[in-house]
Order: C-alpha cells, then structure tokens, then sequence
C-alpha cells in the first residue's frame, strides 16, 4: 500500500478549504509517464509516479476538481499543443488554457501553489489589484515568465502565485513555475543559485521575492511595444 503524501491533518484542512473555498470546477492536466517496465535511456522521469500520487490525493479531497492524464510520450502532439516541454508537468484550467504550468513535484510549501491557484481559477476573481489589472491590458506582446523554486523555500510560493495571476488576467502573459530539483539541466542552463529566480522572456531575471508593482513593471517593459516595436513599458 502507498504511503500517502499529503497528511492525515493536512487532508483534513485542506478538504475544509476547498468546501469553503470552491464554487466553480476546476480542471487540472498532468503531463506524466505512464509506467514501463523497460527503461528508455532519456526518458526518466523519477518524480512521474510521486507527481501523479499527490494529484490524485487532491483530487480525492473536492468533487470539484478534475485532472486529465496525459502520456508525455504516447501523446506528443497534445503535449506540443500545450507547450509543455519536460514532464512532470501540471496545467491549471479553466480560462488560463495552457498558460499556467507548474513543472515538478508540487510538494513542500510548492504545494501551496496549486491549491491557491486552484481556488483563484474556481471563484474567477483574481488577486491582483485593479490598478495592476488596467495596466496589463497595455500587453500587446508575448510574456513568458518562469518562476524557479524549491519545496523548501517559504518565499517562492508569492513569486510563483503571483506569475500565475498574472498569466491567468492576461493572454498574452505564459508562466512556469519550475521546480528545479527535477531539472538539473534547467539549473545549470539559467545559472540557478539562490531561489525564488525569476526570468522574463530569458533577459530579464532577478532573485528574491518581488512585489506585484515590482513585478509589473518588468511585465511592461517585456511586453509593451509602440507602433514601430519598440518598448514602452511603463505608461
């Protein structure tokens, strides 16, 4: 029998918070490797099995979620169309398509990270402020934030969060959290040191928790551009 990954008290609260919490369904897309009995050198995936688990634990707890399992490898094109790259990979629905996505195992304080967007994407109301909402309509060119994280790390939750809500207000904005023990390729790529790691259309990129304005502010300057393309990211 499987041990549980999500706690007994932990099961019980969160079941509380999403009776609360939730009014519309939710649906969830897990990018996964089903199991194999033979190993294909480039296709590992160690925290497929685990990934899968914690989903269905959660899923368990509000008959108002809903999670799709995808087969990484035996469905490509559904992958592709998604944009998902690596795997183990989470999307959140509804409206946020395939613009919001967590790579990993979302477990530690991560976990918190789909449970809070779990429940912006099923009230529909967003977290972001009104200011900052009129001002993301200004995005006129593709944004694509990836957030890096740890299971350990009680800052990265509000970065990652934060990424989300922005992708989930505006179709122009795509954002990954990456949970980087899975992907040491992807560490030694974007030079991962310290955590939260932010990284906007791969030349904008600060460390450290940031503030929504803080946040905005590198938004506009990615993905505002005038009439001849140039930027003009803080009007």
């Amino acid at each position: 029998m499987q041990q549980p990954l999500i706690s007994d008290q932990d099961r019980a609260q969160l079941k509380r918070t999403f009776r609360k919490d939730l009014t519309g369904d939710v649906n969830l897309r897990l990018f996964t490797q089903k199991p194999s009995p033979v190993t294909i050198p480039g296709r590992e995936c160690p925290h497929c099995p685990q990934t899968q688990q914690l989903m269905e634990e959660l899923l368990a707890l509000s008959p108002k979620l809903h999670l799709e399992t995808i087969d990484f490898y035996r469905q490509p094109q559904a992958a592709r169309d998604c944009g998902i790259a690596r795997i183990p990979a989470i999307l959140l629905g509804n409206n946020g398509g395939s613009r919001v996505k967590f790579y990993g195992i979302p477990s530690g304080y991560e976990l918190s990270t789909i449970v809070e967007g779990i429940k912006t994407i099923s009230r529909g109301v967003s977290p972001l402020s009104t200011a900052t909402r009129k001002k993301l309509r200004q995005v006129n060119h593709a944004v694509h934030i990836q957030v890096f994280v740890t299971p350990s790390c009680s800052f990265c939750p509000g970065q990652a969060l934060l990424a989300h809500a922005f992708a989930l207000d505006c179709p122009q904005i795509t954002a990954d959290v990456i949970e980087i023990q899975g992907f040491p390729a992807l560490v030694q790529t974007y030079e991962v040191r310290a955590v939260p790691l932010t990284v906007i259309n791969e030349y904008s990129r600060f460390t450290g928790a940031v503030t929504e304005e803080q946040l905005l502010e590198k938004v506009l300057q990615a993905g505002v551009r005038n009439a001849q393309g140039d930027n003009d990211g803080t009007d």
